[in-house]
């Protein structure tokens, strides 16, 4: 069952009430770790309980496009605001199978170190939680920031060995 939340544009980036924050260099190229968010790249393999990705619009995929990332507890409806290869992305969670939230959006920032060899990773994640949610929100903010975070070092690993 979907819990439709509220769509997101950029401006929710000043005005969300809170934030998950991660920010770690990655050892390939902007470019690189931008195409390996785009396309949900052997996510299973550096995205603690990720299932799948499926995209729910045609291609080519860019701004406007949608997709659905399913983890093991979860589910949620995507919808891309910003697509600047190489730079940035950012998505709207617009819908979601567990009613933990009432708003959300993922800003990924991509900046070149070492002449464009690295990329620091910028990845915030904006977020309302829902009403139901708020006696449990200490500790299921514990558990996304927990999970965002090994992600990120996880993807950092797995770059070094798969490139």
């Amino acid at each position: 069952m979907w819990f439709n939340t509220k769509p997101s544009d950029t401006s929710y980036i000043d005005s969300a009430p809170h934030r998950l924050a991660n920010v770690l260099t990655i050892d390939a190229s902007p470019q690189r770790v931008f195409d390996i968010f785009a396309t949900a790249d052997h996510q299973d393999e550096w995205m603690p309980d990720f299932k799948a990705c499926r995209w729910t619009s045609g291609e080519p995929h860019g701004i406007g496009s949608t997709r659905e990332i399913e983890m093991k507890m979860l589910t949620v409806k995507e919808r891309f605001l910003v697509w600047e290869p190489g730079k940035r992305i950012t998505f709207s969670i617009d819908a979601i199978t567990v009613p933990i939230i009432s708003q959300m959006l993922e800003d990924l920032r991509f900046e070149s170190l070492s002449n464009g060899q690295a990329t620091k990773l910028i990845w915030h994640v904006h977020y309302t939680p829902a009403l139901v949610a708020l006696p449990i929100h200490p500790a299921a903010r514990a558990v996304f920031s927990r999970m965002f975070s090994v992600a990120g070092k996880n993807l950092a690993k797995w770059v070094k060995t798969n490139g």
